[in-house]
């Protein structure tokens, strides 16, 4: 059995430390055996060690690293939860695009506080043809949101219509947020009253929307609602 394989076991099988002891005493690795360590380490969100792994095997590696798909987006995800945008860099060297490695981008300049640069990046995802799927939304609606773009808003809204997503507790809790913060909270109420009353997510994000807009009692009561409803559920 090869070393590669027996990396891919302990990785699979939840046991890091051990899959570090075996990296480090192999007598020479190839690319294989660097793509399934940076694997594993983004898997268990190791990002500062999976970055320097990376950084690692340039230095060490006989022939430039080759990442496949799924490695390079890993390694980006690493580089834009660290807050390094490094990761498009990444993702740019890869054999093409996906839904996967745009969404990456995307989430990660809306969680590094670039929302222009989600948009730049969520319109070129619809330019070379690439369906959004409900990570997509969650991301770019959290740039509205940042942005306080109402009409950017409700254009992605009708999108998430369309494609079929509006039911997802993220999308909706994301929805709930960006029409808050951009003033309209009928908008959100109503988003709200025609989801699940079961689904405490949204009663949070819903609550959250009435504090967002000094709406005290209203926010306190639907808390009191929620509680009240949760303890049905429960029964």
């Amino acid at each position: 059995m090869s070393f590669n394989i027996l990396i891919g076991g302990l990785i699979h099988n939840g046991d890091i430390n051990a899959t570090r002891k075996l990296f480090d005493e192999m007598p020479e690795r190839n690319l294989a055996t660097w793509n399934a360590m940076i694997a594993g380490l983004a898997h268990f969100e190791l990002d500062e060690e999976g970055l320097e792994c990376f950084l690692r095997s340039r230095r060490e590696a006989c022939v430039p690293m080759s990442l496949d798909m799924c490695v390079g987006s890993s390694l980006a995800h690493m580089y834009m939860r660290s807050g390094h945008l490094e990761g498009e860099r990444v993702l740019k060297g890869l054999p093409f695009l996906n839904v996967v490695s745009c969404n990456t981008v995307i989430a990660g300049r809306t969680q590094n506080g670039d929302p222009e640069g989600a948009f730049h990046h969520f319109i070129l995802m619809k330019n070379v043809g690439l369906l959004s799927d409900h990570v997509t939304f969650v991301s770019i609606i959290s740039a509205c949101s940042d942005l306080a773009a109402l009409a950017q808003g409700q254009q992605v809204h009708a999108q998430v219509i369309h494609v079929g997503v509006g039911s997802v507790t993220p999308v909706r809790s994301s929805l709930i947020s960006m029409y808050s913060k951009c003033g309209c909270l009928e908008d959100s109420s109503t988003i709200f009253s025609e989801s699940d009353a079961s689904d405490l997510v949204l009663w949070s994000s819903m609550i959250a929307a009435y504090d967002f807009h000094g709406r005290g009692e209203e926010a306190i009561k639907l808390f009191n609602e929620m509680i009240g409803e949760a303890t049905i559920i429960m029964l």
